[in-house]
Formats: C-alpha cells, sequence, structure tokens
C-alpha cells in the first residue's frame, strides 16, 4: 500500500459515485487569473467550465476536498495538484503532476505524455490527466496529455510553511483519449492559483 503525504496533513481521498440529482450541476464560470493564493482553479473543456467541488455522497470520507495539493516541502522529486468536481451529478477529475517542482521565478514545463497514473506510480515527467463524462458511453472517459503538446506555467512558487505559500499558473495543451489515439480535446485557459496554507481548510462549494 502506497503512503501518500499531503502538504500539510494526510488526507485519504475515495472516487466519487456518480450523482443522479442533476439541479447540483449548475454552470460555471471561469475564475481570473491571479497570483495572491485565492486558492481558485478553472478550465473549459468541451465547452464546459470545470471548477473544485467538494465531494458529497456517502462514498466519500468526510475529509475529501475538491482540491488537495500532494507531496512535502522537502519533496523535489514530484508535487501534485488534484482537482475534484465532487457536487455535480456526473463530477470531474484533474490530476496535474509537477516533477521537480521549481521555487525560483517563473517556470515553464512542458507537457509530456501521460501514463494516467499518479503520485508514486506516475511517469517521471510533467503531465496532467483527467476523466470526464460522456454521456455517449454513459460513462467517464479519460484523457492524458500529450508529448510535447503542451505547457505549465508557474508564475508564482513561493512563500513558506507558516505563510502565503503561494503557487499559481496556467496550463494548456493538447489532451489525447485513453485507448483511443483518434480524439483529441484541446485546453487553452486552464489555471489555478492556490495558497498551500489555506488550502486544506478552504471550502469549495
Amino acid at each position: 500500500m502506497k503512503t501518500l503525504i499531503y502538504i500539510l496533513s494526510f488526507i485519504t481521498f475515495t472516487a466519487c459515485d456518480k450523482d443522479d440529482n442533476t439541479t447540483k450541476d449548475p454552470t460555471f464560470s471561469l475564475p481570473p487569473e491571479t497570483q495572491t493564493g485565492a486558492n481558485t482553479f478553472g478550465v473549459t473543456i468541451n465547452g464546459k467550465v470545470y471548477i473544485p467541488r467538494d465531494p458529497t455522497g456517502v462514498s466519500v470520507g468526510p475529509t475529501a476536498k475538491g482540491m488537495i495539493f500532494w507531496g512535502a516541502p522537502d519533496n523535489v522529486s514530484w508535487n501534485e495538484i488534484e482537482v475534484v468536481d465532487g457536487a455535480s451529478n456526473t463530477g470531474f477529475q484533474m490530476i496535474i503532476h509537477l516533477q521537480n517542482l521549481q521555487s525560483i521565478g517563473t517556470s515553464q514545463y512542458n507537457l509530456k505524455q501521460s501514463n494516467f497514473h499518479n503520485q508514486i506510480d506516475s511517469t517521471p515527467n510533467n503531465h496532467i490527466y483527467f476523466k470526464i463524462w460522456d454521456g455517449n458511453i454513459n460513462n467517464y472517459a479519460y484523457y492524458g496529455s500529450v508529448e510535447d503538446q503542451g505547457i505549465i506555467n508557474v508564475f508564482k512558487f513561493q512563500g513558506s510553511l507558516t505563510q502565503n505559500w503561494i503557487l499559481s499558473g496556467n496550463f494548456s495543451g493538447k489532451f489525447v483519449r485513453y485507448n483511443n489515439p483518434n480524439d483529441f480535446i484541446t485546453i487553452t485557459d486552464g489555471r489555478f492559483d492556490l495558497n498551500l496554507n489555506t488550502l486544506p481548510n478552504h471550502p469549495f462549494p
């Protein structure tokens, strides 16, 4: 069993089941791109905006969150931003895997081919993968980054364990469907602005 180290506290996350209450699936707008530690995330996929929402339902543990930063302050090998919309009728999950995250100045990371695994099972490269609901198959579809056809820009990564530890940036790229090399999604507007000190207790309704 692999041990997961959460940046400030240990959190066990269980995948959210599909919720049939369609009234929980409103339309959202992208948050502004900021570098203040606003604890925001947004991305448009196939014309729909996704944001973090704390999971609900009997299958989810009480500490599960809409957005989690995995890793440790002295862990320079990898860190991850996990984003979940667990309150919508179909849900959403994205993993942004950052390898050797740098804390000095602005950094740009080329996206590599995703292996659709996270944490220690991830490929040792910068990559992104996500799952969205596909009504055509009445199930979830997985998409992962394509080799050298996307970027993550980190505009700010500074602070300390006790004050204003901010990670902000944006991402874009081309993503291919798992087991279907002819099905692509292009993302142009992904963005995140995290305060790693306050994120564990920040609500995502």
